[in-house]
């Protein structure tokens, strides 16, 4: 059996996975993100750890691949900088690997890995052109066209996040007003119902303060049947729902794929959501595309760094 090793760096935690090429991941290990040069350090251990145990000789190990916050130098395996990682600056994440290792490796930001984890492994496999959103504590995209990747001229095509769908709107963490991050992320959704919440709420009582009320509280009190909790939800599908419709008008994806940690809410925003998307769609463009939720779950960062080792090596750029 040939191995492929999968890393997924994020803000609170990274994962380090090894799996074969058919995507099943056989061991994982998850930790607590603590700066570039702790974080790299236990990379390393953890992989390390692995060849020892499975392949001392480097023979069936191919190579390695890295999901990460962008923006970055896909080519050059170089992460620029991130918001939500201030101190990842410039960081040579191909070179520091694979002088390491001595293995082949790739590295691309998390979206685009799992766009391309959902197109191989997951909900859009046998789909040549997909867009995939990643709805959590902020939005990401990820667009792949005939089967690939599709990076635009900077590197930045995807980041949908800071789209404006409400121009009037709630000012971003980018700096601009009414980004669909800003009206429809997990931490909008949480914003919104910290503010609105009064003290009978049941997403308050659910939460116990108000300090503590998160999106995937005000999904639990949706459920429940609080109005408030549903109206807040309604709200932020439809802001996603019309990028999704700007979407589907521009690109006309054969699917769209919704992920993230907010989509674990499923029919309180996936009803609204489709609902919006019919209502401002051409019907053929609508008819032909699917909108799904994500099928990958935990290890979709692992596994798309695993896609994109696959795919370097059926293009021969790994």
């Amino acid at each position: 059996m040939s191995y492929l090793i999968g890393v997924d760096i994020g803000g609170t935690k990274t994962s380090v996975s090894l799996g074969n090429f058919r995507g099943k991941v056989l061991i994982r290990r998850v930790f607590p993100s603590e700066g570039v040069k702790a974080t790299l350090s236990q990379i390393k251990r953890i992989i390390r750890a692995y060849l020892a145990r499975y392949d001392r000789d480097l023979k069936r190990t191919k190579g390695i691949g890295v999901s990460c916050p962008g923006p970055l130098d896909f080519k050059k395996g170089l992460l620029i900088t991130s918001p939500n990682m201030p101190t990842w600056r410039n960081v040579p994440l191909k070179r520091i690997f694979s002088r390491s290792f001595t293995l082949p490796v790739a590295v691309d930001n998390d979206a685009n890995c799992a766009a391309l984890a959902e197109k191989t492994f997951g909900a859009g496999k046998g789909v040549n052109s997909l867009f995939y959103y990643t709805v959590s504590t902020g939005i990401g995209g990820g667009l792949i066209i005939n089967g690939e990747i599709f990076h635009g001229a900077s590197n930045d095509a995807g980041e949908i996040g800071h789209s404006v769908v409400l121009p009037e709107g709630p000012k971003c963490n980018c700096g601009k007003r009414g980004c669909l991050e800003a009206l429809a992320s997990g931490t909008a959704i949480a914003r919104i119902a910290r503010e609105r919440a009064r003290r009978n709420s049941l997403i308050l009582k659910l939460a116990g303060k108000r300090k503590d009320i998160n999106a995937g509280i005000v999904a639990q009190a949706a459920l429940k049947g609080d109005k408030l909790a549903r109206a807040i939800y309604e709200q932020a599908a439809f802001y996603l729902g019309l990028s999704i419709t700007n979407v589907i008008q521009i690109i006309n994806p054969e699917m769209i794929v919704i992920g993230g940690g907010v989509a674990k809410a499923g029919p309180i925003l996936f009803r609204p959501l489709v609902k919006t998307v019919r209502a401002y769609t051409w019907p053929r463009p609508y008819r032909s595309c699917k909108i799904v939720p994500a099928k990958l779950k935990d290890a979709v960062g692992d596994l798309g760094a695993i896609s994109l080792l696959l795919k370097g090596f059926h293009l021969g750029a790994v």
